[in-house]
């Protein structure tokens, strides 16, 4: 009779331990996504000093065990120190809080495994790369005039902080572009008033596949319907070379490495691009004169761009496209040109044109307004600017024998050795390079 008693007086005690066992695992699982991300981040990078300094003999023995006490330890201290200072040391309360304080700690152990797993590989991945090194040393211009005047078949990796191009060659030509992220979702038409639009669900969608599966992401949204009725070769060749040149126009953060290949992947034999390097530096050239100019007239990316009062009217007279119509709504005294790329999925470079040409009709304020009429060089002027920077580092023969000593091949005989019985290779088609620029351009 007293042990049933017991048992329905233990009833509500227990009921109420259930309740606030469950509202403290829902206030833990409903943390807000940024805490943990923040808290994570934290632990990976104490993880990621920790490996540095394992790797470079420079850690203490006990330097592990402190991080581990650090998140785990401390967390089981406080659960006991807790549970002892109850004033009985069987109370329900107090036993549930020990044992979700164990379980705690088996939670972060894990965020711990994970951290330092991360870690851990980061640090110390193998390199498998020929070469590799930063934009600020050594020029993207010339890593490509290097790579263009051997014979050699490979992969060329350009990677800055936001986006990623794997630029695959063959024997001196390029013969495909894979960028790693979209910089253009708006896709002009044959007509002024004719364009398309990449959703940017399909494009997420592409670039996952491009994750998992490692299919380029150009093939992935053809693949996705997005390039019907066009040569996708085209395609590939002009939205890869505005990725390849919106590295060219912030080179200082780039990193680049080259891999040598046995052969060409599977997509990128089936459509070989075989254009040479020299077009492709060439326009980009044309694109970083342009590009200095432009930023004379407006110097940062981040400042609003302000509407005249009678804008409307200043622009009566031109001859308006899809595209200025559309980014005329995103002038507003508020949205800067970075922003405004990104409403519309345009290429800072392209936004910047549109900016310079309304600046020009007096539709928009520009902070280098005294620039405007010097910003006139014509395409012959950039072509020769182009021609004569090209020219600077075009000692072919140095070029080739410091390829073939770092990568191997040629004349393994040395500077003056015998020459090889292979053929030469096929000299670059300057109609062809420069056919390919002025259809760009």
């Amino acid at each position: 009779m007293d042990s049933t008693d017991a048992k329905e007086r233990q009833k509500p005690n227990l009921a109420e331990l259930k309740e606030r066992v469950c509202a403290f695992l829902d206030a833990v699982s409903e943390r807000s996504e940024e805490d943990v991300k923040r808290e994570f981040g934290h632990v990976h990078e104490r993880a990621r000093e920790l490996v540095q300094r394992k790797l470079a003999m420079t850690g203490s023995k006990s330097e592990t065990r402190d991080l581990l006490g650090e998140l785990v330890f401390s967390r089981l201290r406080g659960g006991l120190r807790n549970f002892l200072r109850a004033e009985d040391g069987s109370d329900d309360l107090k036993a549930a809080e020990w044992v979700m304080g164990s379980l705690l700690s088996m939670s972060a152990i894990s965020e711990f495994s994970v951290a330092i797993d991360r870690a851990i590989l980061e640090m110390s991945a193998p390199r498998e790369y020929s070469f590799a090194g930063m934009a600020d040393f050594i020029s993207i211009e010339e890593v490509m005039q290097l790579l263009g005047s051997g014979r050699h078949v490979g992969c060329l990796s350009l990677e800055k902080p936001d986006n990623r191009i794997d630029i695959y060659l063959n024997t001196g030509r390029i013969a495909f572009l894979d960028p790693h992220r979209m910089i253009r979702r708006m896709l002009p038409g044959a007509g002024s008033m004719d364009y398309r639009e990449i959703s940017e669900e399909v494009l997420r969608k592409s670039e996952a596949e491009q994750r998992e599966t490692g299919t380029p992401l150009l093939l992935a949204l053809e693949k996705a319907g997005v390039f019907h009725e066009l040569d996708i070769r085209n395609v590939i060749s002009e939205l890869g070379s505005e990725v390849f040149h919106e590295f060219l126009l912030d080179p200082d953060a780039v990193f680049f490495s080259y891999r040598r290949l046995p052969e060409l992947p599977e997509f990128a034999q089936e459509h070989d691009l075989r254009f040479g390097v020299t077009g492709l530096l060439l326009e980009g050239n044309k694109k970083l004169d342009d590009w200095r100019s432009m930023c004379r007239i407006f110097p940062d990316k981040h400042e609003p761009i302000t509407p005249v009062d009678d804008m409307y009217a200043k622009i009566g007279d031109l001859n308006l496209g899809v595209t200025e119509i559309k980014l005329l709504a995103h002038i507003n005294g508020e949205n800067d040109a970075q922003q405004i790329s990104e409403a519309m999925g345009l290429p800072l470079f392209e936004t910047y044109q549109h900016l310079v040409r309304l600046a020009r009709a007096g539709a928009v304020s520009a902070p280098g307004n005294d620039a405007l009429p010097e910003v006139s060089m014509s395409v012959e002027e950039s072509m020769k600017l182009a021609f004569e920077a090209l020219d600077a580092n075009d000692d072919s023969l140095a070029v080739s024998s410091a390829l073939d000593r770092v990568l191997g091949g040629g004349d393994s005989d040395g500077l003056f050795g015998d020459v090889s019985d292979e053929e030469p290779a096929e000299e670059e088609d300057d109609d062809m390079s420069l056919g390919f620029l002025g259809k760009r351009n």
